[in-house]
């Protein structure tokens, strides 16, 4: 330790808990100012293990008595000074000079005689130069500062985290303020970064601007602990940037993903390039920080579409993180029509032109049913279609007669195929689930998760009755049952929880258990039906006469 130029040093190793007396002299004391420096370790730290820390406590009697407690953290350094004015005191400054590697001011705090609750300094009554912060004691406790008075004030300066680096702050930014601190490269490297997760918007994304170097290579890595690095690959020893952050917190999901942010970039711009890091395809968030909540914002990719809207404060989730530059924009509220009801599918179809397609795709399934239910009709028509192509083509010359009949044949077996078709109901219901599966996959209509669960549910119910009729093994009380577990599982799926409770909590889970009662009550009576001690017993069947396939006739009386 240095005081006003005298040295006094201990060299050895003190364990947790112990302290030590350097000892001194009242004579190295001044009046007016003190200055004390002190020094931790040999000089041999590289920065590869932990850094050399030591708390300090500073104390002397003057006619002012003082305290001052610093502590040097990872990311942090903090000062709690107090100082009581033996007497009458004009323009009172306190003078805190931090290290080089803070970058702004997290916190400043001022208390007067030691009672009431903790107060931020006002912007009027501080100024930050480089990372020498300055407090007028006098606008705080009046001017001139009463005898007797005690001022308390503490401060927390955010440092950042270099990685295989060195660096000076030359600007640092005050209390309140965005983060736009100039920092000068003092040492680095192809592989160095600066771990900025500890300034006061650390959750935000981080970009730098007027490089001295060519900038087009800059990036932060992102983490999904929330952490984030800034790298300048272009950077060298030397090297100057200022530091600013853009009103996004952009967060991967798991793994990390990488953004740069373009030179048009601003505050009230906010776009930025995402790029996987080590994985590609990562889910991630965005939140957009500023603006007024109850609003509507989008992240829009460069062609314009929009990957995900939200009400602020909600954040909007995007599926992949190769999606290369995007921006944040005020956008409309979702309309009720929109394609993730049932209406807002039919609407979304008919504006984008697809209706007269999926009307051809969908009536073609519907005259496919139509023609299986009147089979002898719908083949006599099939061949009234065949014969009057025939004499259509017939009356070209020389070779109308061939290629009609040829024609006339194609027709008639596919249109005859068809019926067969149409008279096979599982297969026919198989060909409109084919159709409406290759309709959806080709973008021409679109459905969102609620109506998919309706017309799921509503396809089981319909595909159930009329599998059980066709293998004559339906009952009331097993159709109910497989529509009711249908449903189970569509709002488990489609709410996670969420719908099924509301169900559950609501007036209607009355009638869900009266028909769930019913369906219990019919299938014990079909199973006592079905397992009757008379099952077994040969029955005769008097005046009666019995069917080829084995079923009775009605019997006479």
């Amino acid at each position: 330790m240095k005081l006003n130029g005298h040295t006094a040093s201990y060299n050895g190793t003190l364990a947790d808990g112990e302290t030590v007396d350097l000892g001194g002299s009242v004579s190295w004391l001044e009046d007016g100012q003190n200055n004390v420096t002190v020094h931790v370790g040999d000089g041999s730290y590289t920065g590869a293990g932990p850094e050399p820390q030591v708390d300090i406590e500073f104390r002397h009697g003057l006619e002012s008595p003082r305290t001052v407690t610093y502590e040097s953290e990872a990311f942090s350094e903090r000062y709690n000074i107090s100082k009581t004015y033996a007497t009458e005191r004009a323009d009172a400054v306190l003078t805190i000079p931090h290290a080089r590697t803070v970058i702004s001011m997290r916190s400043l705090e001022y208390r007067l005689n030691e009672t009431g609750t903790w107060s931020s300094v006002p912007q009027s009554a501080s100024n930050l130069s480089g990372t020498t912060l300055t407090v007028s004691v006098s606008d705080l406790a009046g001017n001139p500062v009463p005898k007797g008075t005690t001022v308390e004030v503490r401060s927390v300066g955010s440092r950042l985290k270099p990685g295989n680096a060195e660096i000076s702050v030359v600007r640092a930014t005050p209390v309140g303020f965005d983060l736009n601190s100039r920092i000068r490269l003092d040492s680095w490297g192809s592989t160095s970064s600066l771990g900025v997760s500890a300034t006061p918007q650390g959750n935000l994304v981080h970009y730098a601007r007027n490089e001295s170097y060519s900038a087009e290579s800059d990036y932060v890595e992102l983490y999904g602990d929330g952490s984030q690095r800034f790298f300048a690959p272009n950077a060298s020893s030397g090297s100057a940037l200022t530091l600013n952050t853009l009103p996004a917190r952009v967060t991967p999901e798991r793994n990390s993903m990488r953004v740069r942010v373009p030179e048009s970039a601003n505050a009230s711009n906010p776009e930025f390039v995402v790029e996987p890091a080590s994985v590609v395809g990562d889910a991630w968030t965005a939140e957009y920080v500023a603006g007024t909540d109850g609003t509507w914002y989008a992240v829009t990719d460069d062609a314009g579409n929009q990957l995900g809207i939200a009400k602020k404060p909600a954040a909007i989730e995007v599926s992949r993180d190769d999606v290369g530059l995007v921006s944040i924009e005020a956008t409309e509220a979702p309309s009720v029509s929109a394609p993730n009801t049932v209406g807002g599918g039919i609407f979304a179809t008919v504006t984008t032109g697809n209706l007269p397609t999926l009307l051809v795709l969908f009536g073609s399934v519907g005259m496919l049913f139509v023609a299986g239910t009147r089979p002898a009709r719908s083949r006599d028509a099939v061949d009234d279609i065949a014969g009057a192509v025939d004499g259509l083509i017939s009356n070209i010359p020389r070779v109308g007669g061939p290629i009609g009949s040829g024609v006339s044949a194609a027709v008639s077996g596919v249109g005859r195929a068809l019926v067969s078709v149409g008279e096979n109901r599982l297969l026919t219901g198989a060909v409109a689930a084919a159709v409406a599966v290759a309709a959806a996959q080709a973008g021409l209509f679109t459905l969102g998760s609620e109506a998919g669960a309706i017309i799921a549910v509503a396809g089981i119910a319909v595909g159930s009755l009329f599998l059980l009729r066709e293998a004559d093994e339906f009952t009331t009380a097993r159709w109910i049952a497989i529509v009711a577990v249908a449903g189970v599982v569509a709002l488990q799926g489609l709410g996670e929880t969420d719908l099924l409770s509301a169900l559950v909590n609501s007036q209607a889970f009355l009638i869900v258990v009266l028909i769930g009662g019913y369906a219990a009550i019919q299938l014990v009576r079909e199973y006592r039906a079905n397992n009757s001690p008379d099952d077994d017993r040969p029955q005769v069947i008097i005046g009666g006469r019995f069917r080829s396939d084995g079923g009775d006739d009605e019997g006479s009386n």
